[in-house]
């Protein structure tokens, strides 16, 4: 951290015209009725005007659905009693996992030295069966109208309300941000109104509309100036190098886990970041099924085993929290021509039939970065990962920053991470260049 009594380093935010990047989100629950119209407004703050500069979106789906165990338990039951027979065959087919919100019951507590947690053996009242496990359904694409109105000038910015996909792009987060045809200067203590009427039915969950850009703070919008000071820094005197920053967080898995990491920044110089990226690392994608404790067929079939008799038991504990499925390729001949699973399925190809569902490319997450040198928040409110940062994949452009962003010596970059949906390690990247022996930030 910087030393307040030090003279050569002042924090940013108190000189006039300072520009730091900035997001501002607005937030829409959906319901998946078509025709359903929902608002949200986004207040400006008064400690300066914001100037937009691109916007884009993001849709956090609510992709979980409890079910119902077939046939429902009759007596208590034990979570690795459960077979295949009753999960529901779509269940089977599109993905299910084990309830997050039931974990305190379905799983001991961790013990140590182990690295996965271990299935409970404490009985389930029969009628909490639908409380075990949900399924994941497939993601869907977003289809929805919307408008915005500026309510400082009164100003609509269309003509009429605009699809998503022509104005927008796709809701995946796989573009570039739709740059603005020229910025938008929002003056202090105006509000962004923005209306969405929904297109798509049965599609619930959380969308972010997001408008990308800058706040002046302690100056007037033409401060650009005080940019391309921060970006020469240290040009004329000293050296300037490439330079990442990075935040990591070990995701659990767990929808609303809360958690924090803090970037130290070095005394060698000041930090100037221009972009943004993420990704999600996994350990494995195979799922590893035991045969221990299957009955096999009689002779001649003393390889196989009836298919819908394995219990979840026999699968790793990980791989029932990140959420499993029967590889699409597999699905054919995990089924016979009943619909139903296959009773004479070989034993030894149990570990190639289904794969993880936690891929790097399903990672969600609401984020918010806090600049502690100048004590200011670089979003009004947490964003969702695709709204605010692209396509999880890392098949987009890194998210450039409106403006870069200059954090000194000795601050630290933190950042807060919601987890919605991901197991794993998260990476976020400050991508810029460090000023060594400047003015700005000499070496001690």
């Amino acid at each position: 951290m910087m030393r307040r009594g030090s003279q050569q380093f002042q924090p940013a935010a108190s000189c006039p015209g300072v520009i730091i990047p900035y997001d501002h989100a607005a937030t829409f629950e959906l319901k998946g009725v078509p025709g359903n119209i929902v608002q949200s407004v986004v207040n400006v703050s008064s400690d300066g005007v914001f100037v937009a500069t691109a916007i884009g979106y993001g849709f956090e789906e609510d992709r979980a659905r409890e079910i119902d165990l077939l046939p429902k338990p009759t007596a208590a039951f034990t979570p690795g009693s459960i077979t295949l027979s009753q999960v529901p065959v779509t269940a089977l087919i599109e993905g299910f996992r084990l309830n997050p919100r039931s974990e305190r019951f379905l799983l001991k507590d961790a013990a140590v030295g182990l690295r996965e947690r271990q299935l409970s053996t404490t009985e389930i009242n029969q009628d909490h069966s639908s409380k075990i496990l949900q399924q994941l359904k497939p993601a869907e694409d977003i289809s929805f109208l919307f408008s915005i109105v500026d309510t400082g000038t009164g100003r609509e910015l269309q003509d009429e309300p605009i699809h998503n996909l022509a104005s927008l792009g796709r809701s995946d987060g796989e573009r570039p941000f739709r740059r603005l045809a020229h910025p938008l200067t929002f003056q202090p203590r105006s509000t962004v109104r923005m209306q969405i009427v929904e297109r798509s039915e049965g599609v619930r969950g959380t969308l972010f509309i997001v408008l990308y850009g800058y706040k002046s703070v302690g100056g007037g919008a033409s401060s650009d100036a005080a940019v391309r000071a921060l970006t020469t820094a240290g040009t004329d005197q000293g050296r300037v190098i490439p330079f990442d920053y990075v935040a990591k967080f070990p995701l659990t898995g767990t929808p609303g886990n809360l958690l924090e990491d803090e970037v130290p920044i070095n005394v060698e110089g000041g930090f100037i970041t221009t972009s943004i990226g993420y990704g999600l690392s996994v350990e494995r994608l195979d799922v590893d099924v035991s045969s221990a404790g299957l009955t096999p067929n009689p002779a001649p079939d003393a390889e196989t085993t009836n298919l819908g008799s394995v219990p979840l038991k026999n699968f790793p504990v990980s791989a029932l929290q990140e959420g499993i499925r029967i590889k699409p390729g597999f699905v054919r001949i995990a089924f016979n021509n009943a619909g139903l699973l296959q009773d004479k399925f070989p034993i030894s190809g149990l570990s190639r039939l289904f794969e993880r569902l936690n891929r790097p490319n399903d990672v969600s997450f609401r984020y918010s970065i806090f600049d502690t040198g100048t004590g200011r928040e670089l979003q009004n409110q947490p964003i969702h990962n695709i709204a605010g940062l692209g396509i999880a994949n890392g098949d987009r452009p890194f998210k450039q920053l409106a403006r870069p962003m200059q954090f000194l010596p000795r601050s630290t970059i933190r950042v807060n991470i919601e987890e919605r949906y991901g197991r794993g390690v998260l990476f976020i990247v400050f991508q810029g260049y460090k000023t060594l022996g400047s003015t700005n930030g000499r070496a001690r």
